[in-house]
């Protein structure tokens, strides 16, 4: 339905329904009217809107604190994933490093000197404890400073950008309807469909 909105009054006479063109569909809203003291102007309550997120959300410190997730990924250097963990939007990444290592789906093979293990990370895991849990792990660490490179130091030859492949991941994500907003009061369930969309990945490819 294309064209302007317009009302249809419901058969109790009370509630007017608006529909609105929307795509190439139609969204139903119900509105209701409530008399104001003094002014003589009328306040029109929404009362179809939801509200998404649930306790387990938080804060999104990039989207005006809306209650929302934060996806943490691991791939390997092909984009494949091989791990997941979901928490809250206002959880900083380092903390959550060694949940997301211990998650894997895949059994990792013993590192040796001969075939080392590379680890390539954000400046949000430059801190210490993240550092440790590289080590620990085993891991030869590859973390963008924080406070970006020191431009005085020789560059590694043959070095390239390696950090663009979970970036691509996220990409794909974006590609599932279900994934591009988070339409979960749960975490779990947003667990559940990243799991889904990570073995559709792992299939196609």
């Amino acid at each position: 339905m294309r064209g302007r909105p317009f009302m249809i009054v419901l058969p109790s006479g009370r509630e007017p329904v608006c529909l609105k063109p929307s795509g190439g569909g139609v969204s139903l809203c119900m509105t209701r009217s409530v008399a104001l003291t003094g002014s003589g102007k009328l306040v029109t309550a929404l009362t179809c809107a939801r509200r998404w997120g649930g306790k387990e959300c938080g804060p999104n410190p990039t989207d005006r604190a809306k209650a929302g997730v934060k996806d943490h990924l691991l791939s390997d250097g092909r984009g494949v994933p091989l791990s997941v963990v979901v928490t809250a939007a206002n959880v900083n990444d380092g903390p959550m490093l060694q949940a997301l290592l211990d998650n894997q789906a895949v059994v990792r093979p013993v590192p040796t000197s001969a075939a080392p293990q590379h680890l390539c990370l954000d400046a949000a895991y430059d801190n210490a404890p993240a550092h440790k849990v590289v080590l620990r792990e085993n891991y030869t660490g590859h973390v963008a400073p924080k406070h970006g490179r020191d431009q005085s130091l020789p560059l590694h030859p043959g070095g390239k950008a390696r950090r663009w492949v979970v970036e691509g991941l996220h990409a794909w994500h974006d590609r599932f309807r279900r994934l591009v907003n988070n339409w979960e009061k749960k975490l779990e369930r947003r667990y559940a469909f990243l799991c889904l969309a990570n073995a559709l990945i792992a299939y196609r490819m």
